[in-house]
């Protein structure tokens, strides 16, 4: 649904516009000297792709089961010794 207002309009009732773009997704257009120079149009949400996620992460765990962990493990000894000399 469109709906068309001049500027005047616009300034007294900004408030129902604004809710009715964000309730009904009401496009708006305003109108100054009798041309039409913006619209108020609702926001687009984009849905969240999760075919793309769940490709992504198995491309991860593949990655990461091909990983060396001997170096990372490596280095977490070394740090936890440097940390903790007592143990």
């Amino acid at each position: 649904m469109i709906k068309t207002m001049t500027v005047t309009q616009l300034r007294s009732q900004i408030f129902n516009v604004v809710e009715a773009a964000k309730v009904n997704k009401q496009v708006t257009e305003i109108m100054l000297h009798g041309e039409v120079v913006a619209e108020i149009v609702p926001k687009k949400v984009k849905k969240f792709d999760w075919v793309k996620y769940e490709r992504d992460m198995e491309k991860a765990i593949k990655y990461l089961r091909k990983f060396d962990w001997s170096d990372v493990l490596e280095e977490r000894e070394k740090s936890r010794i440097n940390r903790f000399p007592g143990w």
